[in-house]
C-alpha cells in the first residue's frame, strides 16, 4: 500500500520525506531527470544536466544554450522555474551556462521511424505461390516479394522471405540480413512464431530474434512478418545523425 499511495502522487518527493536508502537513491535520480527535462524546455536551452555528489546533493548544473539570451538571465530562468516547479532554491554559483551558435551546435541523433506493415498480398497459381510484403517507415515504402511451391509450410516462409526483401530494400548496400530460423512455438498457452535473424553492416555483425503471437490460423502470414520486425525494428530504428 505505501508503494501505490507514492506512485499515485505527481509531485516528486524529496530524499529527506523518506528513511529507506534504496527509495532516496531512486527518487533523487527521478529529481534529477525531472530537473534536466525542466531545464532543456527552458528558452534558449540546447541541453542540461544536474550532477549529485555521494550525498545526493545537486552540486552542479551544466547548461548549454544558444546565444539568445544572456548568461546571467538563463541563470534567473532557470532558478525561477526550480522553484516554481520543485519549490527548490538553487544558488546561482551552482550553474555554469556555456553559450554555442546554435547554427554551429552538432546535429542530434534522431530515431528512424519503425517499419510498419503496409500490405500483404499472396498470389497463387496451380503449382506456386507469391507472397509480396509491403513495408512503411514514415513516408517511404519498401516492397518485397517471394515465391515458393505451393504448400501451407511454404506459405510462411515465403512471407517472412518477402519480408527480408522489403528490409533489404530500406537497408540499401550497407547491410545484410538473413533468416537463420523459423519456428512454431507454445509461449504462455499461445501460439507464437520466433525468427533468429543475421545482421550484419560495416560495423558488426549478430543474431536477431523476434517473436510474435498467432492471433488465429487466417493470421498466420501476418504473425510470421510481426515476428521479423520484432527482430529488427529495434536495430532498424536506431538514432541516425540528421
Amino acid at each position: 500500500m505505501k508503494n501505490d499511495s507514492l506512485n499515485s502522487q505527481t509531485d516528486l518527493i524529496l530524499p529527506q520525506q523518506t528513511a529507506e536508502g534504496g527509495a532516496v537513491m531512486q527518487e533523487m535520480i527521478e529529481l534529477k531527470s525531472e530537473l534536466d527535462k525542466l531545464i532543456s524546455s527552458l528558452s534558449g536551452v540546447l541541453a542540461a544536466r544536474t550532477l549529485l555528489n555521494a550525498n545526493d546533493e545537486i552540486t552542479e548544473i551544466h547548461v548549454l544554450s544558444d546565444l539568445t539570451q544572456s548568461p546571467k538571465q538563463l541563470v534567473r530562468d532557470i532558478q525561477s522555474a526550480i522553484i516554481a516547479a520543485f519549490g527548490l532554491e538553487i544558488d546561482e554559483k551552482l550553474i555554469s551556462v556555456a553559450q554555442v551558435n546554435s547554427s554551429m551546435a552538432a546535429p542530434a541523433a534522431v530515431p528512424a521511424a519503425r517499419l510498419a506493415i503496409r500490405k500483404i498480398m499472396i498470389s497463387l497459381d496451380s503449382s506456386n505461390m507469391e507472397t509480396t510484403v509491403v513495408l512503411g517507415q514514415g513516408d517511404n515504402i519498401f516492397e518485397g516479394s517471394s515465391k515458393s511451391p505451393l504448400s501451407g509450410r511454404n506459405r510462411v516462409f515465403s512471407a517472412a522471405n518477402a519480408c527480408l526483401v522489403a528490409v533489404r530494400n530500406c537497408l540499401g548496400q550497407t547491410s545484410s540480413v538473413t533468416l537463420l530460423d523459423l519456428q512454431r512455438n507454445r509461449v504462455a498457452n499461445n501460439d507464437c512464431f520466433t525468427v533468429a535473424i543475421s545482421y550484419a553492416d560495416a560495423s558488426s555483425e549478430k543474431i536477431l530474434y523476434g517473436i510474435a503471437p498467432i492471433d488465429s490460423p487466417e493470421f498466420e502470414v501476418r504473425a510470421v512478418v510481426m515476428a521479423v520486425l520484432s527482430a529488427l525494428n529495434r536495430i532498424m530504428s536506431r538514432p541516425r545523425k540528421r
